[in-house]
């Protein structure tokens, strides 16, 4: 045999052995961790909680979340609706994760999956506290995992990162907390819209029947003509799907110069509104109603009783529990169509 190879037999001899050494050890290293329950007492409180806050990068607040009453509600918004389709799922995917993988333990590392503590300015993290009598402890979700199913996250106070098995959802700012529907009412449901600007114009929609798609704008100006049906009934799509920006007690906003407009639909439900605009804000507030027509005591009812005013009755109600005392701030484009003026819907006048 040459020395050549000898050589290579004895390297390859060299290799084997240290992998017969090392796999073995590998393997029964990876095979001591048991996959466990991130959060393993959460899911028999779950349905007791009464408290759990959200803190970001330099230790801000982002939501502090309390139940009261079976509802759970937003402190950074005056104690406004929280979102709970948001909140039951966090809940639920928390209470159900397991950690599938131990990572790193030395802090120098935890910027790499996130999950440093948020008191830094620059911290990619978030905190998830609850109440301390429930025995919980916070913890820090970092980032979504690459290339594979899951996410970082710590225990505070623990210096052992882990990947659990799911991704989380976590919103990073208040907005997203809040229950963001205020109202939704379709064109197709509306026959008569009004809008009255403090200064005195006032312009009327009308649909000849509740069958009718297209409103007829009132008391058009003499040798005037409307731009088109469509600017005409886009005033219409301004209750469609209305969603918050920020929310904040209406008391709070000066109403001296708003717009005020309002909304009937088919089956008699009168909506109302008033709308300012500060510096960073369209603010809108509304209320409900039973039509009442003019010089009468008492709403329209059409039958006594009848299961389509009951209806009506439960459908004012539940708007009135949503919006009464609240403002809304609500994207500008949505405050432009509720607030538009007669020359927004007439086209230009002829220059002689």
């Amino acid at each position: 045999m040459s020395k050549k190879h000898f050589f290579t037999l004895l390297m390859v001899t060299v290799v084997v052995a240290l992998l017969v050494l090392l796999l073995p050890g590998k393997i029964a290293q990876e095979s001591t961790f048991q996959k466990h329950r991130l959060l393993p007492g959460l899911a028999k409180l779950v349905n007791d909680l009464e408290y759990v806050r959200l803190t970001g990068a330099g230790g801000e607040i982002i939501a502090t979340l309390n139940r009261r009453g079976g509802k759970w509600l937003v402190a950074e918004s005056s104690d406004y609706r929280a979102d709970w389709t948001v909140l039951r799922q966090l809940l639920s995917d928390l209470a159900a994760a397991e950690v599938i993988e131990g990572k790193t333990s030395n802090p120098e590392f935890y910027t790499r999956l996130g999950v440093e503590d948020v008191d830094g300015p620059d911290a990619a993290g978030l905190m998830i506290e609850f109440a301390e009598e429930t025995g919980l402890p916070s913890l820090i979700v970092g980032h979504k995992a690459q290339g594979r199913q899951g996410q970082y996250v710590r225990l505070s106070g623990s210096d052992q990162s882990a990947l659990i098995d799911r991704a989380l959802t976590v919103p990073g700012d208040l907005q997203r907390w809040l229950e963001r529907e205020i109202i939704d009412i379709q064109q197709a449901e509306l026959v008569e819209i009004s809008v009255t600007h403090p200064d005195g114009e006032r312009i009327v929609l009308k649909k000849a029947s509740a069958d009718d798609t297209d409103f007829e704008l009132q008391k058009i100006p003499e040798g005037r003509e409307v731009k088109s049906n469509w600017t005409v009934n886009s005033i219409g799509g301004g209750m469609a799907s209305l969603r918050l920006d920020a929310v904040v007690p209406a008391s709070d906003i000066d109403w001296s110069d708003a717009v005020k407009f309002s909304a009937l639909t088919a089956d008699g439900l009168q909506v109302s509104a008033k709308l300012v605009a500060t510096q960073e804000q369209h603010w809108i507030s509304l209320s409900a109603s039973a039509y009442q027509p003019a010089g009468s005591d008492e709403p329209t009812d059409p039958g006594m009783e009848t299961d389509a005013f009951l209806e009506l009755t439960e459908r004012v109600n539940r708007i009135t529990e949503r919006v009464t005392g609240w403002a809304y701030a609500i994207p500008q484009y949505k405050a432009d169509v509720l607030t538009k003026r007669m020359e927004d819907l007439l086209q230009a006048e002829e220059s002689n």
